[in-house]
C-alpha cells in the first residue's frame, strides 16, 4: 500500500458516533425545500418555466453522506471494510456517485421546488438539456426526466442548476354533485347495432396487403415513407421507413389536419409536401410558433382487406352460418345493455359537469395534452372489440379534431382529476387492470398477454387506470343522482 494512501487512510478516519439525534431526521425533499432556489415563469397555456438552483452545499452534504455510506458498505481491496480513504472511493466509484446524486437532485429537488412553489403540476416534468443537431450545432431541448438524468452533469464546483417546462392544473370549484337530474333511457338492440358489430368482428381478421407500383394512395391507406421536417431550412426530423396512414395526422406536434388529402392518388417513389404550425410546447425553442415544413416520400402502399363473408370465416369464429353468429351478436349485446344505459346516463353526468363547470383552458393544447383526450376514446372503443384499424383512425381524428371537440375532452380531463380528489376512498386495484384486459381480450379474439404487452408499450396501462377510476367515479355520482325512469314512446 503506498505512503500516500496510508496518510489519507489516517486522516479521513473518523470515531463512531453512539449518540442517535433526538428528532427524526429530515426526508432529502424537506432539506432541498428549505434550500433550493426557484424561479417560476409563465409561458401560458397552463405551462410554466421553473428555474432550480441546488445551492453548493448542499451538494457537498449529500455527497460526504453518499461516500460514508460507501465507505462503510464497499470492499475495496487492500483496506478494511470501513477504512477505505475517500480520495480512492472517488476515483473508483465517482462517476457511479455522482449520477446517483443527479437523480436526486433532478428528481427530489424538482418535486420539493414544485412544493416550494405551490404549484398543482400535471405529469412529469420535461427538463431542458444541452444537445448537438444534425449539424453538429449545440442548443437546449426539451427531454423527459429519465433522458435528462443521462445527459446532466453534477458540476465540480458552485450550484446545480437546471430549468424545466411543467403543465398544471386550472383553478376551479366544481358545481353541487348531489342529486344530479338522470334520465334513465330505454334501450334496445336493432339489426343496425347488430350489423355494426358484425362488421367490426370482420374487421379484425382483416389484413394489410402490398398495393403494387400502379396503385395510388386511397383515404386511410397504411403507407411506409420517408420522412424530412424542416424549419428554416434546417432538419429537425429525418426517417426511413415510417409507418402512418394516408390521413390527419399529428407529427412531433404539427397538426396536419389535411395530409390525407395531401396524399391522395400520390404513387410509389412520388413525393407529397405539407406544412403546419409548430406548438408553443416545442423542444427546441427558437422554432416555437414558426412554420414546419415536411417532405413525404412513398415507399410503400398498404391496403386493409376485409375477408369475405362466408362460410369459411362463420366456421373460424366457432359459427355454423351467418344466422348463427348473428343470433350470437345479438345476445352478447342484449346482455350488455345495463352497460350501455350506464353509458347514456354518464354521458348525462359528463354534460352536467362540463355546462356547470367553468375555468379558462389554453388557447392551443400541447402534445402531452392532446393525447390525454384519447383516453376515453381509445379505451371505449377497444372493449366494444374494435379492431386496432378502427382504433388507431380514430384516434388520429382526435388528434387533428376542432378546437371544440378538443377543449371539451380537455375539460373533462381536468374536471376528473378535481373530482377524484373529492373522492379520495375510490382506488384502482390491478386486478381490476387485469380485468379490462382480458375483457378487450376476449372481444377482439386475442391472448391476454399479447393486449396488455401492447397496451404497455402505448402507455395504455395509465389509460386503463383512469378509464377504470373515472367510471368509479360516475358511478358514485349516479348513486347519489336523482333518476327519472323514461317512458317508452309508443309504436
Amino acid at each position: 500500500m503506498a505512503d500516500e494512501e496510508l496518510e489519507d487512510q489516517q486522516s479521513d478516519d473518523v470515531e463512531e458516533q453512539d449518540e442517535q439525534p433526538e428528532e427524526q431526521e429530515k426526508s432529502l425533499q424537506e432539506k432541498l425545500k428549505e434550500v433550493v432556489d426557484v424561479q417560476v415563469e409563465d409561458l401560458g397555456g397552463l405551462r410554466k418555466k421553473l428555474t432550480i438552483t441546488v445551492p453548493r452545499d448542499t451538494i457537498g452534504e449529500q455527497l460526504d453522506e453518499q461516500y460514508g455510506q460507501m465507505r462503510n458498505e464497499a470492499v475495496v481491496p487492500g483496506f478494511r471494510k470501513g477504512r477505505a480513504p475517500r480520495r480512492l472511493l472517488e476515483k473508483r466509484f465517482g462517476r457511479d456517485v455522482n449520477a446517483t446524486l443527479i437523480q436526486q437532485m433532478l428528481g427530489t429537488g424538482y418535486m420539493a421546488a414544485v412544493d416550494k412553489a405551490d404549484l398543482k403540476v400535471i405529469g412529469d416534468p420535461l427538463i431542458w438539456v444541452k444537445r448537438k443537431d444534425n449539424e453538429g450545432k449545440e442548443g437546449e431541448e426539451l427531454a423527459d426526466v429519465q433522458t435528462a438524468m443521462e445527459e446532466i452533469e453534477l458540476p465540480d464546483d458552485g450550484p446545480l442548476t437546471f430549468a424545466c417546462e411543467v403543465e398544471i392544473r386550472p383553478e376551479f370549484d366544481l358545481p353541487e354533485i348531489e342529486n344530479i337530474p338522470l334520465e334513465k333511457p330505454v334501450v334496445t338492440v336493432t339489426d343496425e347495432d347488430v350489423q355494426n358489430q358484425l362488421e367490426r368482428f370482420r374487421a379484425t381478421r382483416g389484413t394489410y396487403e402490398v398495393i403494387h407500383e400502379d396503385g395510388a394512395v386511397e383515404t386511410n391507406d397504411m403507407l411506409y415513407v420517408d420522412l424530412k421536417m424542416t424549419c428554416d431550412g434546417t432538419v429537425l426530423k429525418e426517417q426511413q421507413m415510417v409507418r402512418m396512414a394516408a390521413r390527419g395526422q399529428v407529427i412531433e406536434g404539427v397538426t396536419l389536419e389535411t395530409l390525407g388529402e395531401l396524399l391522395a392518388a400520390a404513387k410509389t417513389g412520388e413525393t407529397r409536401t405539407a406544412s403546419g404550425q409548430i406548438p408553443d410546447d416545442y423542444v427546441k425553442a427558437e422554432c416555437r410558433g414558426k412554420q414546419a415544413d415536411f417532405e413525404f416520400t412513398i415507399r410503400e402502399i398498404q391496403r386493409l382487406k376485409l375477408p369475405e363473408l362466408n362460410e369459411e370465416f362463420f366456421k373460424g369464429l366457432g359459427f355454423e352460418d351467418e344466422q348463427e353468429f348473428r343470433d350470437f351478436i345479438r345476445k352478447d349485446l342484449e346482455s350488455r345493455i345495463g352497460e350501455q344505459v350506464r353509458q347514456v346516463m354518464a354521458g348525462q353526468v359528463y354534460k352536467y359537469l362540463e355546462d356547470k363547470t367553468s375555468f379558462e383552458l389554453p388557447p392551443r393544447l400541447s402534445e402531452r395534452q392532446a393525447d390525454r383526450v384519447l383516453i376515453r376514446h381509445m379505451v371505449e372503443l377497444y372493449r366494444q372489440g374494435a379492431s386496432q384499424a378502427e382504433v388507431e383512425k380514430r384516434k388520429d381524428e382526435i388528434k387533428t379534431s376542432s378546437r371544440e371537440l378538443a377543449t371539451r375532452e380537455m375539460k373533462r380531463f381536468f374536471i376528473m382529476e378535481k373530482l377524484s380528489e373529492a373522492f379520495e376512498d375510490i382506488e384502482v386495484s390491478e386486478g381490476e387492470i387485469n380485468n379490462l384486459i382480458a375483457t378487450i381480450a376476449y372481444r377482439q379474439g386475442r391472448r391476454f398477454d399479447r393486449v396488455r404487452d401492447e397496451l404497455a408499450k402505448e402507455g395504455g396501462l395509465t389509460n386503463l387506470y383512469l378509464q377504470i377510476r373515472d367510471e368509479k367515479l360516475i358511478e358514485r355520482l349516479i348513486g347519489k343522482a336523482q333518476v327519472t325512469e323514461k317512458t317508452p314512446e309508443p309504436k
